[in-house]
């Protein structure tokens, strides 16, 4: 177990369970979170598992699932009030009892529990096509991550769920999740008594043994491929190459170098190509430093798409041809240091740091991160901007309506 000690008014515990990303396996370990917290053995119904959360003075899980590289992270957190605010004697003991329940008390996943998970699931499948965004941002991820994990859904795909039954949930459950490197990891002003608690819960604690790994494929000439459907507006989706990837001694320059282009309201994006182009309604960056890529998205007028594309390219090229400015990289520090130092205050945040820290064995000091946002210079920046490369431009935009691809 790990342990962070704060003196917040919540204890938040996760376990996570770390596994290679293989898309066979997206639905099984996208479900198994979600479905382990909604009931077990002894708390047999999603309606008697919300009674026993609000008797611990409104407790509630959340289940997720998520990609790091080439590793598939699920995790289960619980969050409650720490006991010794209201004074209860028996709380932490009762929390941590109903959360190995949810994790080890299966012998049999029930079946309408079951079923109505999967229609749920099958559900978000089957309207995804109304959900304009959703869809475009699947749609992007198919054609820039082509024959990589990150292409495909995170959920599994729709016919991943129609076939996968109660049995092989409970077969995968069994002899792969519960097998899983696992790492345990609590956050909160816990006493002595509490400590030895949890240490009596008994999750493994084994060293990670799976390899990390941070890789792309090459670079490839431009794809570009627009859809029509029905609606009002374009998206624009655009991905870039930047092979810069975590623990890269540049890494906080590229950090810095995404906020410059489009990761706050002070950005160039922001500024050229909303405000004073006015051409998107939104318009926003985001750097992977686990594939090594920088995606942009911007919400358009349908009959702006090729203004806003050629904008945006014209702005990406100017920042490397020419680099920011002094004031635009000091901006960029200031707001990236202020998140960092912000996230401090959110727990959640707090544990998925130490979490990757021990995954990845980066150990680098809050004030360790702070000293190398500040001394990230222009030149750091134009060492990094020289190597983006566009490889993807994907459009959904509004016009007639097509056959759904669903």
């Amino acid at each position: 177990m790990l342990y962070i000690k704060n003196d917040f008014k919540t204890i938040q515990m996760t376990l996570f369970f770390t596994d290679l990303d293989q898309n066979e396996k997206s639905v099984y370990r996208f479900l198994l979170p979600r479905l382990l917290t909604t009931h077990t053995d002894s708390i047999r119904s999603k309606k008697d598992m919300s009674t026993v959360l609000e008797d611990l003075y409104g407790a509630y899980f959340k289940p997720k699932l998520e990609r790091l590289g080439n590793l598939s992270i699920a995790s289960v957190t619980l969050t409650l009030v720490d006991p010794k605010i209201i004074g209860s004697q028996t709380l932490f003991q009762d929390a941590l009892s109903v959360f190995k329940k949810v994790i080890y008390e299966h012998s049999s996943f029930d079946q309408d529990i079951f079923n109505e998970e999967k229609r749920m699931l099958l559900e978000q499948w089957e309207t995804l096509f109304d959900k304009k965004r959703q869809y475009a941002l699947h749609k992007f991820n198919e054609l820039f991550f082509e024959n990589d994990t990150y292409g495909y859904p995170l959920s599994g795909s729709y016919d991943d769920i129609k076939k996968l039954t109660k049995e092989k949930l409970e077969d995968y459950y069994v002899n792969t999740l519960l097998k899983n490197n696992m790492r345990f990891i609590v956050s909160g002003n816990l006493s002595d008594e509490e400590i030895t608690q949890l240490n009596a819960l008994g999750f493994p604690e084994e060293a990670f043994e799976l390899t990390y790994e941070t890789t792309f494929r090459d670079l490839r000439p431009l794809v570009e491929k627009r859809e029509q459907t029905v609606m009002q507006q374009a998206i624009i989706k655009m991905g870039y190459h930047i092979p810069i990837f975590r623990g890269n001694p540049l890494y906080m320059a590229a950090n810095l170098l995404d906020d410059m282009i489009g990761g706050y309201p002070d950005s160039r994006l922001f500024l050229e190509i909303r405000e004073r182009l006015g051409l998107c309604y939104d318009i926003q960056s985001g750097y992977d430093p686990y594939r090594g890529v920088l995606m942009i998205s911007s919400g358009v007028d349908t009959n702006q798409i090729d203004k806003a594309i050629d904008a945006i390219k014209y702005e990406i090229e100017k920042i490397i041809q020419e680099g920011p400015s002094e004031e635009e990289l000091t901006h960029a520090k200031s707001y990236f240091s202020h998140q960092l130092k912000s996230s401090l205050d959110n727990q959640s945040i707090n544990i998925k740091r130490l979490y990757l820290e021990n995954l990845l064995g980066y150990t680098d000091s809050i004030e360790k991160r702070l000293n190398d946002i500040e001394h990230v210079t222009l030149e750091d920046i134009k060492k990094v901007s020289s190597l983006l490369k566009l490889d993807t431009i994907y459009v959904l935009h509004g016009g007639q309506d097509e056959n759904n691809p669903l």
